[in-house]
């Protein structure tokens, strides 16, 4: 899947603009029958956090990082990931739009679907190319100047941990509350790093079934070989990204969305003018922005 780059929108206009201005060509596709472990690592080459499953350029399901989490967690087998196949793992329930459709509809859908990308298709219901949540962020950083501030779609009381939690109960707060990244604050209530599913994604062996993890072969988690036992000592300072970037509550909107298209990050911590914590900012909340908009 080709990255949008910030040349390819211009400054101006209106969010009506129709969807095939911004969407990404070229899109990445897997067949039904490659490995999860196939998809991971293509995920990975091409830093890309979905894959689009097809047959004869018609598209068949979808699967991103939460999926294979969600499906490992919950896999009750002991294969590896060669051994489960894309087609178990993808979502099939596709939604899907025209070129024509405008970027304003798509954000309502994404919005109201609880989504994070959209296909688009052609008259012969072949794949055009695909819109994420990240093409509407980048839509956003250049459109929204001025529009909003970040107070107005941010998240208050935002879940945190604490750098001891360990990364079991990490997996459950974003299973529980349906969310892809966590802040770890100190005790001042100040960020000091963030773990999102991406980083769980990784470990997503590790986060198997207790019974399931078994033996004494060595496994590598948050750069160290290990024994299966000492996975249960692996807590979010291990795991998370230290000094995570923040962005203040009274800033502009259209400020926090260029800082997540630069530097390749999904969602921010908010902080108010002592460097606490106030709340998170993310491309949904982006998105949410886009879909509300009358102008």
């Amino acid at each position: 899947m080709l990255k949008l780059k910030m040349t390819n929108i211009k400054g101006g206009g209106s969010l009506k603009e129709v969807i095939s201005n911004i969407m990404t060509r070229g899109v990445i596709t897997c067949n039904p029958s490659d490995s999860i472990l196939e998809v991971r690592d293509i995920m990975s080459k091409n830093r890309i956090s979905r894959v689009v499953i097809s047959h004869d350029k018609k598209p068949l399901g979808i699967i991103t990082f939460k999926d294979i989490v969600n499906f490992l967690i919950k896999d009750r087998t002991d294969r590896s990931l060669e051994e489960i196949q894309a087609k178990e793992v993808m979502s099939k329930n596709l939604i899907t739009v025209d070129p024509n459709t405008t970027v304003q509809e798509v954000a309502k859908i994404m919005n109201s679907k609880n989504i994070s990308s959209l296909l688009v298709l052609n008259e012969a219901e072949h794949i055009e190319g695909i819109i994420t949540k990240s093409g509407l962020n980048l839509y956003y950083a250049i459109k929204g100047v001025g529009v909003h501030k970040v107070s107005d779609f941010m998240t208050k009381e935002p879940i945190t941990v604490t750098s001891s939690h360990t990364i079991f109960i990490i997996s459950n707060l974003m299973s529980k509350n349906k969310i892809s990244k966590i802040i770890v604050v100190d005790h001042e209530k100040k960020p000091i790093g963030i773990v999102t599913l991406t980083d769980m994604t990784f470990l997503s062996n590790l986060l198997r079934p207790p019974e399931q993890v078994t033996g004494e072969e060595m496994r590598l988690a948050g750069g160290t070989l290990m024994l299966p036992r000492g996975i249960y000592l692996l807590t979010s300072r291990d795991l998370m990204t230290a000094h995570p970037i923040s962005v203040k509550q009274n800033s502009d909107l259209s400020e926090a969305a260029k800082l997540m298209v630069r530097h390749s990050i999904s969602g921010l911590p908010v902080v108010d003018g002592s460097s606490k914590l106030v709340g998170i900012i993310t491309k949904s909340d982006i998105t949410r922005a886009i879909a509300s908009n009358n102008n």
